[in-house]
């Protein structure tokens, strides 16, 4: 894949790339090895009679470019896969950055620092175990809001975390170890499938708020309107005192045109001349105007993660956090929820019990993934949980220009455009991804796709997202771990393929040249093979995908049949116990959604302030007298 051309060192022989991918993969879990080592199995002997390690470096390289123009979805996985390694390893090299000229910065219009956060004191797990009224498992959107506004309320809050702390003074210098660290299942978190799909989501203080772009979305009205008339949320039309309040804390700013990159500069002019609607996007960030580590955490924590926002508020009204303590199950007495068993880490790394009694109420907001998981291993909520993922499947559509991109300057996701996300469920947002995770997705393999690394700085990208319609399941394995499936329709299939032939109608409206599709039949793409490229059949195992909003595998209902949660977030068959994170949403928002999980903490707080209030009786027996 690097045999170093143009001033590029060759991997192994000029830069080590497999001693520190080695070291990378000997931090996953049992099951993620097994996967890796049965596809590097099948990739070593495809080339039967001969084994693919043997053959002479020529030989191997036509070899890839046979996987790469194969029409066989197993070919292009494990082409795929040895990509996204063999880049990973390969792009985070000094020797290689300083060769493309890519650099990795994050700056406020005015050059300084942000003002230091408040503390979250003591974050280490003492004994062997607490008391609070109400513990929450996840500290991301949905864990940390509502710990802010239960403390707050004066009630006693303790946040659970499995992941470590960090910030802007300890993030992971070393690019691999800070997706080791920040990153649950090291970032290779999978929705089997046809296509599989990576979900890459954090596990860290903070959740994935502290590892996103830092995109502000209200949800849509006509996605509210749904779920009020469909799943009875009566509160649905009521958000946007909660927006307001939240967009205030996290310094919610609509980006500055001439200050958000290249990047996005080229996807407005684009836009602009075939008169599409849309606009610079609104950030949590400022006036931040240089952002290229959010994947790996703000280097100056500009970016309102919760670990820098609602996170230290709740801890000044009194709550505690604890991390490093990985949530086993809930403890149930009577029909309620009363606490947690857990997991702590020791000094030495080593895990022993840990356990959380909560007198109020006990919340779920791990997220789509950790929620379910949670409650599966607890025996609890009944049929639906698990059940409805939706994930948002995205693709990376990158034109080359003749001018200078460097997209890596500028905001890393800057401009949206919305002409098609009410007819077709997709939104379009120009977004561009470090090397390290972007160059698995450019052309080529071998020498043309070493090419395609050095001509990164004239790339301009857009991302397609798709509001989906394709249903997902979360469950356990046999070994007890968390196990994701989900499988692309056709209709979806078609809506991606839209998608893709907007978003290069857009760049070649801006002066691209030519258009990656990331879907290896359909090749690259030129003025004039739009009409052919969207007549074509392509099947969802074709499509070259990634999600980054797992959501709805612990969903919201009136009718008790359809889903997890009462309308208040109680979890159906259980007193004391709720749920506040996107695994609430009854589906797809179609946009980012972290001001949506906000809004939903805040609902979901405020039945639990009012349960407190009415101690004779608890959120989750009103809700079920209500839907009586």
């Amino acid at each position: 894949m690097a045999p170093g051309i143009d001033g590029l060192p060759a991997a192994e022989r000029d830069v080590d790339v497999s001693g520190p991918v080695a070291g990378f993969l000997g931090s996953l879990a049992p099951r993620q090895l097994l996967r890796m080592r049965m596809g590097l199995r099948a990739f070593e002997w495809l080339p039967f009679p001969w084994r693919f390690s043997r053959l002479d470096p020529e030989a191997a390289e036509d070899f890839l470019r046979k996987l790469d123009s194969s029409r066989l979805p197993l070919h292009h996985d494990l082409l795929l896969m040895g990509k996204l390694f063999s880049t990973l390893g390969y792009a985070v090299a000094p020797e290689v950055e300083a060769r493309i000229g890519t650099e990795t910065s994050c700056a406020l219009a005015d050059g300084t620092l942000p003002e230091p956060t408040g503390s979250l004191g003591e974050t280490e797990p003492q004994g062997d175990g607490e008391e609070c009224d109400v513990v929450i498992v996840g500290s991301g959107a949905g864990g940390a809001v509502a710990a802010a506004e239960l403390a707050e309320a004066g009630l006693d809050v303790l946040v659970l975390e499995a992941g470590d702390h960090y910030d802007r003074d300890s993030y992971p210098a070393d690019r691999l170890e800070a997706i080791r660290t920040l990153y649950r299942e090291a970032g290779l978190t999978i929705a089997d499938g046809r296509p599989p799909i990576p979900v890459p989501v954090a596990k860290v203080v903070g959740g994935t708020t502290v590892i996103n772009s830092g995109t502000c979305f209200r949800a849509p009205d006509s996605i509210l309107e749904e779920w009020r008339s469909e799943f009875g949320l009566s509160w649905a039309h009521d958000l946007d005192a909660d927006f307001a309040e939240a967009e205030d804390t996290l310094r919610v700013t609509q980006l500055d045109p001439n200050r958000m990159g290249r990047n996005g500069q080229l996807a407005m002019e684009g836009a602009e001349a075939l008169g599409l609607s849309g606009g610079p996007i609104h950030r949590n960030a400022g006036n931040c105007v240089q952002c290229s580590s959010c994947p790996y955490g703000c280097a100056i924590d500009a970016k309102q993660g919760m670990h820098v926002s609602y996170l230290p508020r709740a801890v000044a009204a009194g709550a505690r956090l604890r991390s490093g303590v990985e949530a086993q199950r809930v403890l149930v007495e009577d029909g309620r929820a009363v606490g947690v068993a857990c997991s702590a880490r020791d000094a030495c790394g080593r895990r022993r019990p840990f356990t959380v009694r909560a007198r109020r109420a006990v919340v779920a907001a791990g997220g789509s993934f950790g929620t379910p998981e949670l409650l599966l291993r607890s025996g609890l909520g009944g049929k639906q949980v698990g059940r409805n993922l939706r994930i948002h499947p995205a693709c990376w559509v990158g034109a080359r220009y003749e001018e200078e991109v460097r997209g890596w300057d500028g905001v890393m996701q800057s401009y949206y455009v919305d002409q098609w996300e009410e007819a077709n469920g997709v939104l379009l947002e120009a977004t561009f991804t470090p090397l390290a995770f972007g160059g698995a997705w450019l052309v080529g393999t071998g020498r043309e796709h070493q090419q395609a690394m050095l001509d990164f700085g004239r790339i301009g990208s857009i991302g397609v997202q798709l509001r989906d319609s394709s249903v997902g399941a979360v469950g356990l394995a046999n070994d007890g771990a968390l196990r994701a499936s989900y499988h692309l329709n056709n209709e979806d299939t078609r809506k991606v393929i839209f998608g893709i032939a907007r978003a290069a109608e857009i760049h070649f409206a801006a002066g691209a040249t030519e258009v990656y599709p990331n879907i290896p039949r359909a090749g690259v793409l030129r003025r004039g093979d739009l009409a052919a490229f969207e007549a074509g059949r392509f099947k969802p195992s074709e499509l070259r995908l990634e999600a980054f909003h797992p959501m709805a595998t612990a969903r919201i209902s009136a009718d008790p049949r359809r889903g997890v949660c009462a309308v208040d977030g109680s979890v159906n068959g259980t007193a004391g116990l709720y749920v506040a994170d996107a695994s609430l949403f009854p589906t797809a928002v179609g946009v980012n959604p972290m001001m949506t999980i906000i809004a939903f903490a805040k609902q979901v707080s405020r039945g639990i302030t009012a349960a407190a209030d009415r101690p004779g009786r608890s959120s989750a027996e009103e809700a079920a007298g209500a839907v009586a």
